[in-house]
């Protein structure tokens, strides 16, 4: 069985997260490698601004092709958690997350990136967006995440468009991952 394509995952809900008008971005080590050093990944990582009325929507329009429990997605829209899909086709995990209710993470979903997979527009994080969530998560897990670390660099060493510095150093300091901002600087140098 080849393994699925994520970015061909990421092009097939697109058009169901816009036609229900639900903002979401492609997020993790997909969108990672869209700035970064390229690797494969086993899942599609999607962050979902959503309130229950549009979650139950959702579900109800992937169920033809996907897993999804009805319960788990309210229940995770109602805890700012997550939820997951599996694809029936390829058996593909997706793992959907609710974004969380601040400033900082609804400037992010404002700063995504449209790009198109094939002849579908997908909305991605911008460079700078994964980059500090890359961070948030590698201090999360502890800092011992060399996949994570991998993708920072990846992204500082190989980003395909200039980053946003200014915008870094703020964002980072907000979310509270300056320092290891600092640290991944140092090691993509």
């Amino acid at each position: 069985m080849t393994p699925p394509d994520p970015f061909k995952l990421a092009a097939e809900l697109a058009p169901i997260l816009d036609s229900l008008g639900i903002r979401y971005v492609v997020s993790g080590s997909v969108a990672a490698t869209l700035y970064g050093e390229a690797r494969t990944t086993d899942d599609l990582d999607i962050v979902l601004d959503v309130d229950e009325r549009r979650v139950r929507h959702f579900v109800a329009r992937l169920a033809k092709d996907y897993y999804v429990d009805e319960d788990d997605a309210v229940d995770a829209v109602r805890r700012r958690s997550s939820f997951s899909a599996i694809h029936f086709e390829s058996t593909a995990k997706i793992d959907f997350f609710i974004a969380e209710r601040s400033p900082e993470v609804r400037l992010q979903l404002d700063r995504r990136r449209i790009r198109n997979i094939g002849e579908t527009l997908v909305s991605f994080y911008a460079p700078e967006d994964i980059l500090l969530r890359k961070l948030i998560w590698f201090r999360m897990g502890g800092e011992v995440s060399e996949r994570q670390w991998r993708d920072i660099l990846g992204i500082l060493r190989i980003a395909r468009e200039p980053l946003d510095d200014a915008y870094l150093d703020r964002a980072a300091a907000a979310f509270e991952v300056n320092d290891l901002l600092a640290r991944a600087r140092e090691a993509a140098r």
